[in-house]
């Protein structure tokens, strides 16, 4: 499937173009409707993902931050 993007000058502009689509009988959405979509998909992806208690998450960072870092050595 195809897609363009009609950057409307206005609002009036706008209906003209939603009104148009809808006389062709083509479908259309907005830009924020599109993207609403896609963050309603994700956050239902996420809901069969397995929780994680906090405190398994900060250990997790320490662990990470604390990796591979030589000895503080004052050379003044």
């Amino acid at each position: 499937m195809e897609t363009i993007i009609i950057l409307p000058k206005d609002k009036a502009e706008l209906k003209f173009f939603v009104e148009l689509a809808e006389r062709l009988g083509t479908k259309f959405k907005t830009l924020d409707e599109f993207q609403d979509e896609q963050l309603l998909d994700r956050m239902l992806e996420n809901l069969n993902t397995p929780l994680v208690e906090k405190e398994n998450i900060m250990d997790q960072l320490h662990t990470i931050l604390n990796e591979d870092q030589p000895p503080y050595t004052n050379e003044d």
